[in-house]
């Protein structure tokens, strides 16, 4: 069966000589794995279409009862303006990437899903600054979609005086919008990301350590 649709690139390894095997979000089947021919040769490579959060029109085979699938055509749908340009931004695409192969399902039809997380990454393309807490605040708004809403920071944290900074912080994350600066540093970011995965882990009942932290660690400073 031949299968049209969008996608959002997560992640992909390389396949024997020339291939690749690429996880792509999908809007009409989720998340699934596919099969790249010959993208990687020299003479014609086309691995920048599968940079992680590039979001792609794709048609592709899918093999029924099969984990693995082939691409047929793909192209970019939205084409960035600073996403895999500054060295900030890239290390936020493979956390959020990392991020989102681990929680994503093979479920069909997530349009809603789908869509929050094209339209933030599209929107975090055209920020021009102040987007260090872009990532806390899209994963406390993605939680929505899937059914485990974040609407306090009680559901992350018990309140305390020694963690008022943390609680407060949290609750702008909630309540703000992307555009809205929150005064914050990387100990404080950090702090909350540890929470929020903890509570994905929790309510989502999945075991996964998440590598790319400890990069945004050491570029958020």
């Amino acid at each position: 069966m031949i299968i049209k649709t969008k996608g959002i690139v997560l992640n992909y390894i390389k396949y024997k000589e020339s291939s690749i095997i690429c996880k792509i979000y999908t809007k009409s089947h989720g998340l699934q794995s596919f099969i790249v021919n010959s993208v990687r040769k020299s003479k014609n490579s086309q691995l920048s279409i599968y940079q992680p959060l590039n979001q792609l029109d794709i048609i592709f085979y899918m093999k029924k009862n099969s984990t693995l699938h082939r691409i047929k055509e793909s192209k970019f749908h939205k084409i960035y303006k600073s996403l895999h340009k500054e060295i900030s931004k890239i290390s936020i695409c493979f956390f959020l990437s990392e991020f989102l192969s681990k929680v994503l399902s093979t479920e069909e039809d997530q349009n809603q899903k789908f869509d929050f997380i094209s339209k933030s990454i599209h929107y975090f393309d055209n920020m021009n600054n102040d987007y260090n807490d872009f990532h806390v605040k899209f994963l406390i708004k993605l939680s929505d979609y899937f059914g485990v809403g974040i609407s306090n920071h009680k559901q992350l944290i018990v309140y305390n005086e020694s963690e008022k900074l943390i609680c407060k912080y949290i609750d702008k994350c909630i309540n703000d919008d992307y555009d809205i600066i929150i005064k914050s540093n990387n100990i404080l970011r950090n702090k909350v990301i540890n929470l929020i995965i903890e509570y994905y882990k929790n309510n989502l009942d999945i075991n996964f350590n998440i590598n790319s932290n400890d990069v945004l660690s050491k570029i958020f400073k």
